[in-house]
């Protein structure tokens, strides 16, 4: 078997001492070395067949140069396309990527923080599984988190206008001319959406209008997107037989909004014509169902690549630097399922 070459190998090839050999092929910065040496150790170490040993060198510099993703829902058409911007930097920056699920248990979520710990990742990005989640368990590691509740505000943390998408569309709806509008979001204590309920509360207040009962519908969410939906559409299998609808259906996800969508479809109720749907994030369901979804747009992949590129800097920066919150801008997506009402419908 072929002896494996080493710094020893390529020192002796390029005359140079093997110390200088060591941090250039390394990659260390702190010293300053002429280019014509480095160029003569990066010839000498590909005549010698010269590999760098990166465990060792990272044990040596006490770093895995891996990262932690955890995330709570692999069945989420929602993550993937966040996953990999997030791996698009990682690579990019030399690191690899653990991915972590834990179906929504917080249980679970504690259990990989503490594996985030004994596995020394360098640093780690997370979707919390709600808003009480204690990270006291990942000191010292560095960690981004992967939302956009003020909760989380002592942290640093990276997410989407949900808010601001949320406004685009009510105001679009409002100036179709839709006047019975229902909001439909799914558990409250996982998602936050304490928070939409009230923004749509306000929204009416501001445009002079009433709340009817009903005007809030909140599913409950299952353990994962394809329960969650299911529940959806039993919710909606009963919701859409009373015999006075809304015009219009905003719903904080898409998975809602799909369920909502197809149990409309089932029902013969004509989307948009009887009664437009809109739903939240953009995934890809959305374009190819009937009738195309009309979504609040997420970047999902920049979202990721934002969350990566925070925390490398934070991994890097040697000094106190205060946490920040980032929320990309989110747009609203028209599509085949938003309309004005029908001027029987209005009323």
């Amino acid at each position: 078997m072929k002896k494996r070459a080493t710094i020893i190998d390529v020192a002796k090839e390029c005359g140079v001492a093997q110390a200088t050999v060591a941090r250039v092929l390394n990659g260390q910065t702190g010293i300053r070395t002429k280019e014509s040496t480095r160029t003569r150790v990066f010839k000498a170490a590909q005549k010698v067949g010269y590999q760098r040993n990166a465990l060792a060198a990272n044990f040596r510099l006490q770093q895995t140069k891996s990262i932690a993703v955890s995330i709570p829902d692999i069945t989420n058409p929602f993550f993937p396309e966040l996953i990999n911007g997030i791996q698009e930097v990682l690579i990019e920056e030399g690191y690899s990527m653990v991915q972590l699920y834990n179906d929504w248990d917080a249980n679970v979520e504690k259990e990989h923080f503490n594996y985030m710990v004994r596995t020394c990742v360098d640093g780690a990005i997370i979707s919390p599984t709600g808003l009480k989640v204690s990270f006291d368990a990942l000191d010292p590691i560095p960690f981004i988190l992967l939302s956009n509740s003020e909760k989380f505000s002592m942290y640093d943390t990276v997410g989407n206008d949900s808010r601001n998408g949320m406004r685009l569309a009510l105001e679009r709806l409002y100036q179709l001319g839709h006047r019975r509008i229902v909001l439909f979001i799914g558990g409250s204590m996982r998602s936050g959406s304490n928070w939409r309920a009230e923004l749509f509360r306000e929204f009416h207040q501001e445009k002079g209008l009433s709340i009817p009962q009903e005007s809030i519908l909140e599913s409950d969410y299952g353990v994962n997107t394809t329960s969650s939906f299911d529940t959806a559409r039993r919710f909606m299998n009963d919701f859409l037989t009373k015999p006075k609808l809304p015009t219009a259906i905003f719903s904080s996800n898409d998975i809602l909004a799909l369920a909502t969508l197809q149990v409309a479809n089932e029902k013969g109720i004509k989307v948009p014509e009887s009664l437009s749907v809109v739903g939240m994030d953009g995934i890809f369901s959305g374009e190819v169902s009937y009738p195309p979804l009309t979504t609040v747009q997420k970047n999902r992949r920049k979202t990721g690549r934002c969350a990566a590129l925070t925390l490398i800097e934070k991994m890097k920066s040697n000094k106190d630097r205060s946490t920040k919150m980032q929320l990309l801008s989110c747009s609203l997506l028209e599509r085949g399922s938003m309309g004005p009402p029908s001027k029987t419908n209005e009323i």
